[in-house]
């Protein structure tokens, strides 16, 4: 009975996320391994009151595997190609840091929660690192900034296949003629090996970057990097698709109105802004929209890379925009917002 009460939220939220596949893949939609399984699990949580469970771990696979896969692209004259970008990077995202400090001080007017609540919950960084940093402070409302994340994280990877999908039509996507599935699975394998690297470290998500790291020190050697097949970055999409699906709980609805309405709100703005930017970037540097937009679109590092890797844009370029607005949140925005926590 025991292993029955463990296994059976496991089951359910799987058996609702490929149900959400299934449906996505007959409706044609884009990303049907991510996005059904994220709305499907998303959806039932609402109409169905069961126990509904998703082991990190579970999660933790499909971010090894989608690291893996980037890492395969990662190459040190990329990364080096990429050195006249630095001062755009910069100039972004001490851009968009005023936009979400103007963005926080209209939230904090309308809904009447604190200025510190308010920039925490507006702030584009990592969810469980800002969420982990909220719990820290004293005088923040951890319920309100966990709500708002999450909103963004849901709009983020829900809207932005879509709209990649719609201003790319004539896009098709690569083929790969070889399974390689042996290759794929050893390097899937070594990927794992060095996360505890990662974690000593303390790589922001080791799960990700470990293997993305190990993808560049790899492109030194005489091995050829292999595409990562599409069986693998499939089971990698549920593993992540399931576990953003039950980040909204029923009961964060449970909220004064205005900061629900406050947080969709801001998230619709932070993704109306980065387009406006992607399309800048297509001006300046000659980019495809995709990658452009997923670079400086308001997600996850590593769920902007997961969706790179199934549009078929540049997912080296993607990581490492994504990256440099992670250090520069977690290196230079939060050491300020501590100082003027702990001041008060």
């Amino acid at each position: 009975m025991n292993h029955l009460r463990t296994i059976f939220p496991i089951l359910t939220v799987l058996i609702a996320a490929l149900i959400g596949v299934g449906l996505f893949t007959l409706l044609s939609f884009p990303m049907p391994w991510m996005l059904g399984s994220l709305f499907g699990v998303l959806c039932s949580q609402f109409l169905f009151k069961v126990p509904y469970q998703w082991p990190a771990s579970f999660r933790n696979i499909g971010l090894a595997i989608v690291g893996t896969a980037i890492g395969q692209l990662f190459t040190i004259d990329i990364l080096l190609s990429m050195k006249e970008s630095l001062n755009f990077m910069l100039v972004f995202n001490i851009f968009l840091s005023l936009f979400c400090l103007l963005l926080a001080y209209v939230v904090h007017r309308v809904t009447k929660i604190s200025l510190p609540t308010a920039i925490t919950a507006s702030i584009p960084g990592g969810l469980s690192q800002l969420v982990v940093f909220a719990e820290e402070q004293k005088n923040l409302d951890v319920t309100v900034v966990t709500f708002f994340h999450v909103v963004r994280v849901l709009a983020v990877v829900g809207f932005i296949p879509f709209i990649v999908s719609v201003t790319n039509p004539t896009d098709t996507p690569v083929t790969i003629e070889t399974p390689h599935y042996l290759y794929n699975l050893l390097i899937i394998v070594l990927g794992f090996l060095v996360i505890p690297i990662g974690k000593k470290l303390c790589l922001p998500i080791p799960y990700f970057l470990s293997p993305v790291i190990l993808g560049l020190v790899l492109s030194f050697t005489s091995l050829e990097p292999v595409a990562m097949n599409s069986f693998f970055l499939h089971i990698a999409q549920l593993g992540i698709g399931a576990y953003i699906g039950l980040m909204l709980k029923p009961q964060a609805l449970r909220l004064q109105k205005s900061i629900l309405i406050s947080g969709v709100v801001s998230a619709l703005l932070l993704l109306v802004l980065t387009f406006g930017i992607a399309e800048l970037m297509v001006y300046l540097y000659d980019m495809d929209f995709k990658s452009s937009y997923l670079s400086t679109a308001p997600g996850g590092m590593d769920q902007m890379g997961l969706i790179a890797t199934a549009v078929h844009a540049d997912a080296a370029q993607v990581t490492v925009f994504q990256l440099f607005r992670m250090l520069f949140i977690y290196i230079v925005i939060l050491p300020i917002l501590k100082w003027r926590y702990m001041k008060e």
